[in-house]
């Protein structure tokens, strides 16, 4: 076997067989035969004279031969494709696609100047919205190759990341609901909550910090989206926690929208920007520029107008 006598296609699947957890489901992440998988493995265990898989067991289990080469394979992939994007930059001056997870409020509120910053770095754009559990998916799975995301971001060495944003959550009420708000409880007692769905990471966190106050809200009304739940809290339905930039995201209902500073502790959320470790990392560093920015210059003196009391609390780029 030449030293070099390596098929970047064939560890490429062999890679996903492993990250799938078979030849069935690397075949089908792949598009591809189940056949043209195994011919695949099989391939690079004849050039290297290896046994890379114990076939014996079900499901086949990694050799050491194996797991060093998954290891290895997995940064001389990343490191092709890093050589890939830059050859087709600097030919086309662009890539040919990008396409970029966002949550709603980000991809609302930041994204259509994100876009028209970049635009001359991708000759075709699609962003994509939706939970942040699947931001993270599609990251993994080469769907997405920038994420813009809720929360903290998973340990991987494949990822590399840094916040945009902080900020803290605060109250939406009816314009009509007058009372000065002492606490939760009493509020609790005035008003439904209006909930951002379970399934999001925003509800989940808003959850966990009533429990963490043992306030137990009746399980009335719950919605997906910023726009949605601020369009019940606009027209009387009932209160929510919400954050400044979904306050922002919403703007068409704010006239019939009181804000104010959240009673008791407080919270915030991180919005975090990720991508592939070794892939578009140039990339990376405009989009979180034109971030901060759009952020600085143009959210904040729109949050400022309806809430002046939270800009302090509000930090942008990293702490």
């Amino acid at each position: 076997m030449s030293d070099f006598d390596l098929d970047l296609r064939a560890l490429d699947i062999f890679v996903t067989v492993v990250e799938t957890g078979g030849m069935t489901a690397a075949s089908e992440h792949k598009e591809i035969s189940q056949s043209a998988v195994s011919q695949a493995v099989g391939a690079l265990e004849r050039k290297m004279a290896v046994q890379l898989m114990d076939r014996s067991v079900r499901p086949p289990a990694l050799t050491p031969a194996g797991r060093t080469l998954f290891e290895r394979a997995k940064s001389l992939l990343d490191t092709a494709r890093e050589t890939s994007f830059l050859v087709r930059a600097y030919q086309q001056r662009s890539l040919p696609r990008l396409n970029i997870g966002m949550v709603d409020s980000f991809g609302t509120t930041v994204g259509p100047h994100l876009v028209r910053g970049l635009m001359d770095e991708a000759v075709e754009w699609s962003v994509w919205s939706g939970l942040t559990k699947l931001h993270f998916k599609r990251l993994f799975t080469r769907e997405v190759d920038v994420v813009i995301t809720e929360g903290s971001i998973p340990s991987d060495e494949r990822i590399i990341s840094h916040r945009l944003l902080q900020e803290p959550f605060v109250l939406a009420l009816p314009g009509n609901y007058q009372k000065p708000v002492e606490s939760l409880n009493q509020l609790n007692l005035d008003l439904p909550l209006v909930r951002y769905s379970s399934r999001s990471l925003t509800g989940i966190n808003i959850e966990n910090h009533l429990r963490s106050l043992d306030i137990i809200a009746r399980r009335r009304f719950e919605f997906d989206t910023a726009d949605t739940t601020l369009a019940m809290v606009a027209v009387g339905i009932g209160w929510a926690i919400t954050t400044p930039l979904c306050l922002l995201q919403a703007k068409t209902h704010l006239n019939n929208i009181r804000c104010e500073p959240l009673p008791g502790p407080a919270f915030s959320r991180s919005l975090m920007l990720a991508t592939r470790r070794h892939e578009l990392e140039s990339l990376q560093k405009m989009i979180s520029d034109i971030s901060r920015d759009t952020l600085t210059q143009k959210c904040m003196p729109e949050i400022a107008q309806f809430a002046p009391w939270v800009i302090d609390d509000i930090e942008i780029g990293e702490a």
